[in-house]
């Protein structure tokens, strides 16, 4: 169910489009905070690759890293749908951008689908769980399978 007038979500949609604004820009410590510093956090970036759960100071290096690859552009959060319960917040969104990469001349497309989970600890909500892939024009199985060759 969409609970777009919902106080936590729209509260939750906020503090994620200041962060992606700050990524965007190189910057991703307020990224970073929103992240649940578990061992049960997990994160499946857009760049693919393996996942191991939890959050390390591997990890926020890594992060770190990755968001200096992005030096500045526009981004706005649509919702598609969330769901909230006491403690479970899910957000399903797309991230539209418009990036400038680190050695890339022009401003790219960086349309992303994304779910965020996030979980309360007392006060706070912190994401447990970050799912986004790029937003693609629809593919056939023989192009989805031709992804998944080495």
């Amino acid at each position: 169910m969409t609970h777009g007038n919902d106080p936590i979500v729209r509260e939750l949609l906020e503090q994620t489009l200041a962060a992606w604004r700050q990524w965007i820009k190189g910057d991703g410590r307020l990224a970073a905070d929103l992240m649940a510093h578990t061992p049960t956090f997990t994160i499946f970036g857009p760049f693919g690759g393996p996942s191991p759960p939890g959050w390390s100071e591997e990890s926020a290096k890594a992060q770190a890293a990755t968001a200096r690859l992005f030096q500045g552009g526009t981004v706005d959060i649509e919702l598609v749908q969330s769901h909230v319960s006491a403690d479970l917040v899910v957000l399903v969104t797309i991230e539209r951008a418009q990036v400038r990469f680190a050695g890339q001349g022009q401003p790219t497309t960086w349309d992303l689908r994304a779910t965020q989970v996030f979980e309360r600890f007392g006060e706070n909500w912190k994401v447990v769980h970050r799912h986004a892939d790029p937003l693609i024009a629809r593919r056939d199985l023989e192009q989805t399978l031709g992804l998944l060759q080495p």
